[in-house]
């Protein structure tokens, strides 16, 4: 062997026993063949040397099958493979000759697949063996399929929003792809093939085997993709590794044509988007480089203890995108208030310590966007029901809410938006001001009062509210008990309900009970900037919420409540791609309409270019429960930091690998290391192990005070001296004599002039690239335009 090899890598010599020939012999053109043999092989040309090249070079011809074997050499291989002397069958492996060998089909492959996603494989420290059947299928059968699974996604989707069901998002993405490849396929772009993944490993012992098994199992997890042994067919199998074009076991997947050729490169891509920021080094070493506002939803998901690195990690997301992109705005909601104040002051952001004067009105609305309509979603009825969860809420810490009370709520809340001149279902009218808990407030007091006209002789309301009211129908009550309504063909004529205008004893009693659980809210309580109309003003790029003051109050649920309904609002009203991150999401997570409202934020997120970030403890707060995990599956973006422990909920949720599990326990943490880890995963790119690293001056910027001076004497020893002309240079470098990078207005005024001067336009034509694959088919990764050229 060791002969063998020498020979092959040209290591043998005129010294070790071959027939030379003598340099006298030779010609001159055999002489020089001789020599340039020798300079290939970085020998000197001595006539020993000479003699002994030009005997190699007169050798009988060798076919080679490669540059490791000849064609004889592969040959013995393929013979042992095919026509093995001695075999051995087991249920799930098989003795070949002297070597232990397990074939394995693939199962079950993800929705997504990326270039060179089998790369991981081929770098495996493992003898395998990966064979591909291929067959096409019949594109009118295709067809028709397709538009029968067409028409099934429309009907469960059209029903599930006739039920007023919010559990929508993946429906409407099946739809979207199942129409995207139907269009593809009836104008012939684009087929389908079956296709069947055959793995075979061979070792030396059956513990090599589990440990090879182990290994290749954990890569493929990454991947989303099962594996599962040939079980009682393992010679069968052998025809389907074996270059004899059958395929016994016929385990196949429907797969695009798109997603077909990802098979073949086996050239993994790193993550990069000219468009992202970099997150930091895969495991190879690469850079990371990801523009989350080109994936489907926008938003992300980080989960990590404390001391991980996670709001690390967040800050210099924040700082790298706020340099790169200028339409950028990130608003943080910091519950503890003891991190995120000091990094927006050194980057001259703002900082709002909720409490004092500041007001967030939890009833505003707004019209629905295009986007709302089409899917159903009404915002009337949505902010309602954010409201009366608030209370729920707020409640929950006083004796609760019940059934009957809930129902007074609910339609005093319809009485202050009535009061408003806001009806139901009538867009237009969503534009006016809208009201506040001082109105919701009111309606209590009018139904604990007896109604609208008892109401207004105890002046709990005016007569210009009363008028307002009649103006839509109502006028007065009859002797009869029954509300009467205007004849008046100039009344709107809506409907009113019978507990504002003619409220039962019942219904009276509750509203009593229901007005002292108000007085947080009223001034000088500790809830009263949740009553009033907003007044935040955010002039600047990155703004952080300190909400600190509620931290021992109790309160941090509710208010954070509010805030969300506030930050969809801004989203949607922004010329910005407004980035939102809310701290410690546990306050939100556990209550159904803000879920309600975190999904809603992220189905329509991308039609608003907003994004939303949650960060908590530990990613179980995100999948112990089948409605928390629909949050989490709707994040494209999720990064797991250190956690000591690893619920079983996580690892059924990803199918992570014993590998991986022990990859995030051990994580480096940013409070141990000059760097920390995490599992980094897209809805795109899979799964990959993260390090995230700053620079010096990044460093000095998120953890220390920006003073570039400062920093310059701590690095390179720059001081001020006594010289004028060095002072008047520091001067120059003074924060407050540069532009103000934070401020949003001029930068979307350089923004929109820049486009307007540079043309920037977006042709999507040819870009479409995603591939849908049926059933637990792959998808090829797809690459979406940067919306800006939509708007």
């Amino acid at each position: 062997m060791i002969q063998r090899l020498k020979h092959t890598f040209g290591l043998d010599g005129p010294d070790d026993g071959v027939e030379s020939v003598s340099i006298d012999d030779l010609s001159g053109e055999e002489t020089q063949h001789a020599i340039d043999y020798l300079h290939l092989l970085d020998r000197e040309t001595t006539t020993e040397n000479i003699e002994w090249a030009a005997s190699q070079l007169q050798a009988d011809e060798v076919g080679l099958a490669n540059a490791m074997e000849t064609l004889e050499e592969r040959g013995e291989l393929d013979k042992r493979i095919v026509a093995p002397r001695l075999v051995e069958d087991h249920p799930q492996f098989q003795i070949r000759d002297d070597t232990v060998s397990q074939i394995l089909t693939v199962t079950s492959l993800p929705r997504k697949v990326g270039l060179g996603w089998l790369v991981p494989l081929t770098l495996a420290d493992v003898d395998l063996r990966l064979t591909f059947h291929v067959q096409p299928r019949e594109p009118k059968d295709v067809r028709r399929q397709l538009q029968k699974r067409y028409t099934q996604a429309v009907t469960s989707l059209a029903l599930k929003q006739k039920r007023g069901r919010t559990d929508t998002y993946q429906d409407q993405l099946d739809r979207e792809d199942l129409e995207r490849l139907l269009q593809r396929t009836i104008r012939g772009t684009t087929k389908l093939y079956d296709v069947a993944i055959y793995l075979e490993l061979v070792a030396d012992s059956r513990d090599d085997l589990d440990g090879m098994l182990d290994r290749v199992e954990a890569i493929l997890a990454e991947q989303d993709v099962e594996l599962s042994p040939v079980k009682h067919q393992q010679l069968d199998a052998m025809d389907a590794i074996a270059p004899v074009v059958t395929d016994p076991v016929d385990n196949t997947h429907p797969i695009q044509l798109e997603a077909l050729g990802t098979f073949f490169n086996l050239v993994e891509p790193s993550i990069y988007d000219p468009n992202g920021v970099l997150l930091g080094f895969d495991d190879t070493k690469r850079p990371v480089i990801l523009n989350r506002y080109a994936l489907s939803g926008h938003s992300m998901a980080i989960s990590g203890k404390t001391g991980s690195g996670k709001s690390y990690f967040r800050k210099l997301e924040i700082y790298r995108r706020l340099l790169a992109d200028a339409n950028v705005q990130c608003i943080l909601f910091d519950p503890a208030g003891d991190d995120y104040p000091r990094f927006a002051q050194s980057l001259g952001g703002e900082v709002i310590r909720f409490g004092g004067n500041y007001t967030v009105n939890p009833m505003d609305i707004s019209p629905p966007a295009t986007a709302e309509q089409e899917t159903g979603d009404d915002t009337y009825a949505l902010t309602i029901r954010s409201v009366i969860e608030m209370l729920h809420t707020h409640f929950d810490q006083r004796d609760g809410m019940s059934a009957g009370e809930e129902g007074v709520l609910i339609q005093a809340a319809h009485y202050a938006y009535i009061s408003k001149g806001i009806i139901l279902g009538d867009y237009e009218t969503y534009a006016r001001e809208s009201p506040t808990l001082d109105d919701l407030i009111r309606g209590v007091t009018v139904i604990a009062a007896g109604g609208l006209k008892t109401a207004r002789e105890a002046d709990v309301i005016d007569e210009a509210e009363l008028d307002l009211f009649q103006s839509y129908g109502v006028t007065e009550v009859g002797e009869d008990g029954e509300q009467s309504v205007d004849e008046n063909p100039n009344s709107s004529g809506i409907s009113i309900s019978d507990t504002i205008v003619t409220p039962t004893t019942h219904h009276q009693e509750l509203a009593r009970n229901l007005q002292p659980k108000f007085e947080s809210f009223k001034p000088g309580g500790i809830n009263h900037n949740l009553n009033g109309q907003t007044n935040l003003d955010l002039s600047s790029r990155l703004v952080v919420m300190d909400m600190s003051s509620f931290a021992d109050t109790g309160e941090m649920p509710l208010i954070l409540h509010a805030m969300l309904s506030w930050a969809y609002l801004e989203a949607k009203r922004s010329p910005y791609k407004v980035d939102v991150t809310f701290d410690e999401a546990h306050y939100l997570l556990g209550r159904p309409a803000a879920r309600d409202l975190i999904n809603l934020y992220i189905r329509h997120a991308r039609h608003y270019e907003a994004g939303l970030t949650l960060m908590s403890q530990t990613s179980h707060e995100f999948v112990r429960t089948n409605e928390r995990r629909e949050v989490y599956e709707n994040c494209d973006v999720k990064c797991l930091f250190y956690a000591e422990s690893v619920s079983e909920q996580t690892q059924q949720y990803y199918g992570l690998s014993s590998d991986e599990i022990r990859f995030i326990q051990s994580a480096a943490r940013g409070q141990d290391s000059n760097y920390s880890e995490c599992l980094l995963a897209t809805s795109v790119h899979g799964r990959r192990r993260l390090e995230v690293r700053s620079g010096p001056f990044e460093h000095h910027v998120l953890d220390d005070t920006l003073d570039p001076r400062e920093w310059l004497a701590e690095i390179d020893g720059v001081v001020s001296g006594n010289n004028p002309e060095d002072d008047v240079l520091l001067t120059e470098l003074e924060l407050t004599d540069l532009p103000h990078v934070m401020n949003r207005d001029m930068d979307l005024e350089m923004a929109m002039q820049e486009s307007h001067e540079n043309g920037i336009s977006a042709d999507v034509r040819g870009l479409e690239s995603d591939a849908t694959g049926a059933s637990n088919g792959a998808v090829a990764d797809d690459h979406r335009p940067d919306r800006r050229g939509d708007q």
